[in-house]
């Protein structure tokens, strides 16, 4: 009734009469004692407890969601599927570059990418059922009691509009950076902006502009609104017609990690991670 907005919507929904639907809610109320819905203006509203109660249900539903989407997946073929979870930053540039080349090595893959903020990475790969996590390394994983796997390292990088007076350095320390207007990232991201803050030391400069995640700094730092600092891993899928990049000093480490539920990894998930180390290994070894 909340989520159709009226009677006659959930009785469409529910391919039963109006009546009928009155009567289901007038016997849930008495049967919890509660007035789940007012009349305003001759139309039903939900009362606070009424809201109070659906929200609680669409909690419970969506967990019910999750456990019979498992379901479902665990009676397919599953030798040739597999789930990843990770984060936006390395979604949509490394690996999407895995992806590709796996995929085409084994064309009988079925994938699914799910990208979400990283600590719901450690929940999806806890509890939901998906077969791998790569995600920035925090330490928070292992704090939560699942298995990591160390894979590469790179570096936070300053970033800045082509022409800018910065390209003239070979690196940038931290009162050159704090010398230009910056587009950085608010407080409530807690990993970047811890970051942020340890290279900013003692007397960060306020930034311009904050965005929620890495991959809106750049766009933002071409259009020239600041500079910015991003990691390594982002920055090497990046285009770099419209921005320049330099390293920060001292040098600030970004690792990736995977991260493995608890149970035994299907021969599909072995195989990906094996790709995925070497693709990791390739790059490290190329030029930013």
């Amino acid at each position: 009734m909340i989520s159709a907005g009226s009677i006659t919507a959930a009785a469409e929904r529910l391919q039963i009469s109006q009546p009928t639907v009155s009567t289901m809610i007038r016997r849930i109320e008495d049967q919890l004692g509660l007035a789940l819905f007012l009349k305003e203006r001759g139309r039903l509203i939900p009362s606070n407890e009424g809201r109070v109660l659906f929200e609680a249900l669409q909690r419970n539903f969506r967990h019910f969601q999750a456990i019979a989407d498992t379901i479902t997946y665990l009676q397919r073929d599953v030798s040739q599927r597999m789930s990843i979870a990770t984060i936006q930053p390395l979604s949509s540039g490394l690996i999407a570059h895995a992806l590709k080349d796996f995929m085409a090595e084994n064309t009988d893959a079925r994938m699914n990418l799910l990208v979400r903020p990283r600590k719901a990475v450690y929940e999806a790969v806890a509890t939901d059922g998906v077969d791998l996590g790569i995600s920035f390394g925090t330490g928070e994983a292992k704090a939560e009691g699942l298995e990591v796997e160390q894979v590469c390292v790179g570096h936070m990088y300053c970033i800045m509009p082509r022409g800018h007076p910065l390209e003239a350095l070979d690196s940038i320390s931290h009162a050159e950076l704090n010398a230009w207007p910056q587009v950085s990232y608010p407080p409530s991201h807690q990993w970047l902006y811890l970051i942020y803050e340890k290279v900013m030391g003692n007397a960060p400069s306020e930034a311009v502009l904050t965005v929620e995640n890495v991959n809106s700094v750049y766009p933002n730092v071409e259009n020239g609104i600041g500079i910015g600092l991003v990691d390594e891993f982002s920055l090497r899928f990046h285009p770099r017609d419209r921005l320049s990049a330099r390293p920060f000093e001292p040098r600030i480490d970004v690792t990736i990690e995977l991260i493995y539920p608890h149970r035994k990894s299907s021969d599909l998930t072995r195989a990906f991670v094996r790709h995925f180390k070497k693709i990791c290994a390739d790059i490290a070894s190329s030029p930013v």
